[in-house]
Formats: C-alpha cells, structure tokens, sequence
C-alpha cells in the first residue's frame, strides 16, 4: 500500500512539476520582448488590439477601453501605422467589434487604418488569423499587462514578430482573479501550441 502510494505521489509531483514549467515557458519566454510604455515601442506597421468585455449599452469596458487608448496612442505617435481591432462578433458572448471600431473612430483614428477582424474569440485565434488571414508578420500587440506575456507567446509562435505594450492605465478591479486565471490560461496555451492546435469555439 505504501509503495503505491509514493508511484502516485511521484506521478502527482511530475505532473505538478510539468504544468509549471509549461505555465511558465508561457509567461517568461518573451517577456523582453515588452515594451515599458509608449513612447519607448519600437515601430511596426501594426497594432493588434485584443479584444474584452463590453458593458450593456455596448461601451467598453475600462480594460478594452484603456487596451483602445493604448493602441490610439502607438497610432498617434507614429509607432504604427494601422490598428487591427481583434474580438467577438457576437456569435460567441457579446459584439466587442463595433464598440472597439466607434472608439477608435471616435478618438480620431481614420476608418481605412483600422482592419477588424470579428472572429478573434479567443487569444489564440486573434493571433493565428492575424497571420493567416490579413498577412501580418510584424506588429504590436496590445493588451493589460497580466494578458501580454501569454499574447506574445502566441502571435510569435504562431508566426508574428511581436512585441507588446502594456494597456494598464488605470487599477482594475479583481486584478488578482484576473491574473491567476490568465496563469491557468498560459498552461492552456502551451498545448494549443505544442501539443494540439484547438478548434474555433464558434463555427463560421
């Protein structure tokens, strides 16, 4: 019995072990790859603009809201030349492209600069069809600083040359909750890359 019981502590301590490893290949494989603000990005033709949650009267939420000053910014200083806009059409939870393409607009970015791309429903998929579907193989992405290390750990496996500029310009509620689950996230995205690639959560 006592023998047993070390096999499945030792199967139990690998395993633990491994999912560490791979949550943390995730979260520190590019973290040089992030920029501290900015005025300090490095240009590319691009910014990827992740998309978040939408508030019921079709407002951005404070963290899409920042994640769209961010990317107006890089586009205003001159770091980038276009903003693709990444997110939920609707068919999965809630439209988030609309309300990210009238903010945009709204802060003054011109129509023809932004690309929108409707069927970014998770990270993986905004950053696979940013090279499959609109070309891109260099750019910015943009995103709350807890979302970036495991965003750019997709785009530059899945064939983007990215760097990233974090969106946190303000204290956002259930940061913690946010992080951990991003964490569980990051483990997730490691096999989606080397193990298996997943399927869409939404057929189109």
């Amino acid at each position: 019995m006592k023998k047993i019981l070390r096999i499945l502590l030792g199967i139990v301590g690998v395993s633990v072990a491994m999912a560490l490893f791979m949550t943390l290949n995730v979260q520190l494989q590019y973290t040089n790859e992030i920029e501290p603000s900015v005025a300090l990005a490095k240009p590319a033709p691009i910014a990827i603009v992740l998309g978040a949650s939408v508030k019921l009267n079709g407002d951005p939420s404070p963290a899409l809201q920042d994640r769209l000053e961010t990317g107006y910014q890089l586009y205003e200083a001159g770091r980038v030349e276009k903003i693709l806009i990444t997110g939920d059409d609707g068919l999965y939870h809630i439209d988030e492209i609309h309300s990210m393409r009238r903010t945009l607009e709204n802060l003054g970015v011109p129509e023809k600069d932004i690309l929108e791309d409707g069927h970014g429903y998770r990270t993986y998929e905004s950053c696979k069809r940013a090279v499959s579907v609109f070309g891109i193989d260099r750019a910015i992405v943009v995103t709350q600083r807890f979302h970036l290390s495991r965003a750019l750990y997709l785009c530059n496996r899945l064939g983007i040359v990215a760097t990233g500029v974090p969106a946190d310009l303000r204290e956002y509620d259930k940061i913690f909750l946010f992080t951990i689950r991003d964490y569980a996230a990051s483990f997730l995205a490691w096999i989606d890359i080397n193990v298996r690639a997943p399927k869409p959560p939404v057929v189109y």
